[in-house]
């Protein structure tokens, strides 16, 4: 039995690390960027800071996605890709899904607001959840875990 975390009256969170999607459709891919200090990468969307991704483009693979965002979002190439799983999303009776990676940041370049975003920051796991508050949820959490196991920190 799944153990969801409810974030909303409508809304519901499953963390399955590993998990392998067959066709299921998933709506974002995601990345846990780690810099060579155990820093993770975090980037604000207008008033709010998040890990970066974003949606897949047609034909586009999710490894694609995770380069292409990562980049478009925070102007950082990434090396060392691997993938953690899928965030199960059960919205108003509709099931989707959100793919998890985590990768080693290879260069951060100067940092250029073109997309959405108006910063980026590497920030030490302790104080993540000064930035983004839900990074104590339970979803969230496992991810963080999840990103933490590969790179033994």
């Amino acid at each position: 039995m799944k153990n969801y975390e409810q974030i909303s009256k409508t809304c519901k969170l499953w963390w399955s690390e590993g998990l392998k999607l067959n066709n299921e459709r998933y709506t974002q891919v995601s990345g846990y960027i780690f810099n060579d200090q155990n820093q993770l990468l975090i980037v604000k969307n207008k008033n709010s800071w998040t890990i970066p991704g974003g949606h897949p483009e047609p034909n586009e693979a999710p490894v694609e996605t995770l380069e292409r965002e990562i980049l478009e979002e925070s102007c950082t190439t990434i090396k060392n890709i691997k993938y953690l799983g899928a965030l199960e999303v059960v919205e108003n009776d509709e099931t989707y899904y959100q793919l998890r990676y985590t990768a080693k940041a290879l260069d951060v370049l100067p940092f250029k607001k073109e997309w959405e975003t108006s910063e980026r920051l590497f920030v030490d796991l302790n104080d993540l959840h000064n930035y983004i508050p839900w990074s104590k949820g339970v979803a969230f959490s496992q991810q963080i875990e999840s990103a933490k196991n590969v790179w033994n920190i």
